[in-house]
């Protein structure tokens, strides 16, 4: 009986003592999940918020690990290993946002001995880039910080694609300098005088001929097979519009100095936090205005704080929408505070490649400008590039001109007289519309008669149903450009042999108005001309050059 009791105690004891290590075991699982809570409420974002099962986005997708779960209302499906994604060869070079400078600054001390590798600093929005040398001891250091408000991965940014030749030429309108697009005559070879102005592209070429009058200076932030300046001709181009000199065309602002700092390899790739070191340094040297040609598909925190500084400092910012033809403008053009551009085709109508959407503030030219380019060439520049440098030297050459009026109030002058593009008012497509500079250039000219014939439009509301058969109504609006009222002018409309005759009056300044025509459903697929002139009866108009419009349109398709 002894031996049984004793066995059968031996066995308790065993399983007793089995209970407890499980009981440990879970406890040390349970505290540790806890210690990792830290870092636990941390959600991965994406921009479409497409998650796999075990917590970790797509391999497609791009991806910001934030601390605060207050930020955004995804959620993960269950805890992240930390160490294993620290790990991970995507997660290398990242970035961490600190509550201060202070805090970032006693963060670094001893950087190396916390698994981490400095790579470069921002005090000014509080950011650190890091690369990851021990993932697990990096983790723990990250996850026993209080000071980090954000950690976020090092998202590329590019050179916007060169559009297709199918979606750029829409006329026989194929080569203009800047001056003939925007329909400058004025002698303007001191504009631009006293700015400077940040170019974050490519470099920039100042021995080429048209860029050697330059006032600039270098800076490369990038490690290129190619000297500062020539990795590529983009950034060449975008100068020459905004300053460039030659027999043969004047950019917009040619007195500007030009700082140009280089965040775009030959390839024109770089990342977001290089970009956002740039304008950090370009507001730091004093620019007035920055031109961004550039741009990715994914928002950063990293990026917009360095935008947030720019702008506190009254720093215009002008950013190119994109070259893809889609609803969905690029990064950093959608941001606010960034002055996002779209383009204008040969016809003056918008390119058949800009990018739409949210972002979108105002269209520019954007087809067949000459600029130039790389090894002392030249060419005929397509894109919302060519576009934002046509907007970003207006903005230039404005507040050159315009002694004691805030960078801020420019811009909200060059936002306010537009040329109406599509429908009238605020859309998508074009934003506030076209760029006008001669309106922002006569804005206190007394007396100045300007009347124009400004865009045509499909409502879309009558393409719902289109047929086979019947008619489909357009608008052509008009608009008093002036800086005084329009007693009356009329307007001649002629297309398909048809000849259409309208009557206004009583325009005040910048007030529009528009007739509907009627096009002819199943003629013309390939698209027909439109005439439309405009004269003021009594009155003397001082810019007969925007009076008289002529385009090829195509009956939009059914989507």
């Amino acid at each position: 009986m002894l031996r049984l009791i004793i066995k059968y105690a031996s066995l308790f004891t065993l399983k007793v003592r089995i209970s407890v290590i499980l009981i440990v075991i879970f406890l040390m699982v349970l505290f540790l999940s806890t210690e990792q809570g830290q870092f636990s409420k941390s959600i991965l974002q994406s921009k479409d918020e497409g998650f796999n099962r075990d917590g970790f986005v797509k391999e497609d997708k791009s991806i910001i690990l934030s601390i605060e779960n207050e930020s955004t209302k995804i959620e993960s499906s269950q805890p992240l290993d930390i160490a294993n994604f620290l790990s991970s060869k995507k997660f290398h070079d990242f970035s961490l946002r600190f509550s201060s400078p202070r805090k970032m600054s006693d963060f670094l001390e001893n950087i190396d001995n916390k698994g981490l590798r400095l790579l470069a600093s921002l005090p000014q929005i509080s950011t650190a880039r890091l690369r990851v040398i021990d993932p697990a001891l990096a983790s723990r250091f990250l996850q026993e910080e209080d000071s980090i408000s954000r950690l976020e991965i090092n998202q590329p940014i590019y050179q916007p694609r060169e559009p297709r030749l199918s979606e750029k030429i829409n006329s026989s309108k194929l080569v203009r300098t800047v001056g003939e697009s925007l329909g400058l005559d004025e002698e303007r070879l001191d504009w631009g005088r006293g700015v400077t102005l940040a170019v974050l592209d490519s470099g920039v070429d100042f021995s080429h001929p048209s860029l050697s009058h330059v006032d600039h200076e270098q800076i490369s932030l990038i490690q290129s097979s190619e000297s500062v300046g020539r990795a590529n001709g983009h950034g060449t181009a975008i100068s020459s519009i905004i300053a460039g000199i030659t027999e043969d065309f004047q950019g917009i602002a040619p007195s500007a100095k030009i700082l140009s700092i280089q965040v775009l390899d030959e390839q024109g790739i770089g990342d977001v936090f290089t970009l956002a070191e740039a304008i950090v340094t370009a507001v730091d040297k004093g620019s007035e205005v920055i031109n961004l040609s550039l741009g990715g598909d994914t928002p950063s925190s990293v990026l917009h704080s360095a935008i947030k500084y720019a702008s506190s400092k009254d720093v215009l910012m002008v950013a190119a929408s994109g070259n893809d033809g889609f609803r969905g403008v690029s990064y950093p053009a959608r941001y606010d505070e960034v002055i996002g551009v779209g383009a204008l085709d040969s016809d003056e109508r918008v390119a058949n490649f800009s990018n739409y959407g949210e972002g979108i503030d105002i269209v520019a030219p954007g087809v067949g400008i000459l600029s130039a380019w790389a090894e002392d060439e030249y060419t005929l520049f397509d894109g919302t590039s060519s576009a934002a440098a046509v907007v970003t030297g207006a903005l230039v050459s404005e507040i050159s001109r315009s002694q004691g009026v805030s960078s801020s109030q420019i811009k909200d002058l060059i936002l306010k007289l537009t040329n109406e593009i599509d429908k009238p008012g605020f859309d998508e497509s074009s934003g506030n519309g076209a760029l006008n500079l001669n309106r922002v250039i006569h804005r206190n000219t007394l007396d100045y008669n300007d009347g124009a014939v400004v865009g045509y439009y499909f409502p879309p509301e009558n393409l719902k149903n289109l047929g086979s058969s019947g008619t489909v109504p357009f608008t052509v609006t008009v608009q008093n450009q002036g800086t005084s009222w329009i007693n009356s002018m009329n307007l001649n409309v002629e297309y398909r042999g048809l000849s259409k005759n309208y009557f206004f009056s009583n325009l005040s300044p910048g007030q529009t108005r528009s007739e509907q025509l009627f096009i002819e459903v199943g003629k013309g697929k390939e698209g027909f001309e439109i005439r439309s002139s405009l004269e003021l009866n009594d009155q003397v108009d001082k810019n007969p050059r925007n009076n008289l419009r002529s385009s090829m349109l195509k009956l939009p398709t059914r989507e």
